[in-house]
């Protein structure tokens, strides 16, 4: 029997995946104790300029336009959170304490 080293060993830090893997990283990033910031955007059709303060919010956001547009996640601060059910009156939002 062959010995068998490092370099031929399987990489079991990732999966076959792409999905699992992002979701991975994205755990990992709610797993550290770096405090999360919130991910609106304050730019202009220019450029994207995340909000910053602290996000406290895990936010999905389900449209209901019948577009079959896909849902989104995104990290917001209790005043974005505000904001977005405020302006999104056809979107239906879902938030989560972080």
């Amino acid at each position: 029997m062959p010995a068998l080293d490092e370099t031929s060993a399987p990489d079991r830090t990732r999966t076959a995946d792409p999905f699992a893997d992002a979701f991975e990283q994205i755990a990992l990033g709610l797993e550290s104790d770096e405090p999360q910031l919130c991910e609106c955007d304050h730019g202009d059709e220019e450029a994207y300029r995340a909000c910053g303060r602290k996000a406290k919010w895990r936010v999905t956001i389900d449209c209901n336009c019948g577009e079959n547009h896909p849902r989104v996640v995104e990290l917001l601060c209790t005043r974005c959170l505000r904001t977005a059910r405020r302006d999104l009156g056809k979107e239906s939002i879902t938030a989560r304490p972080l």
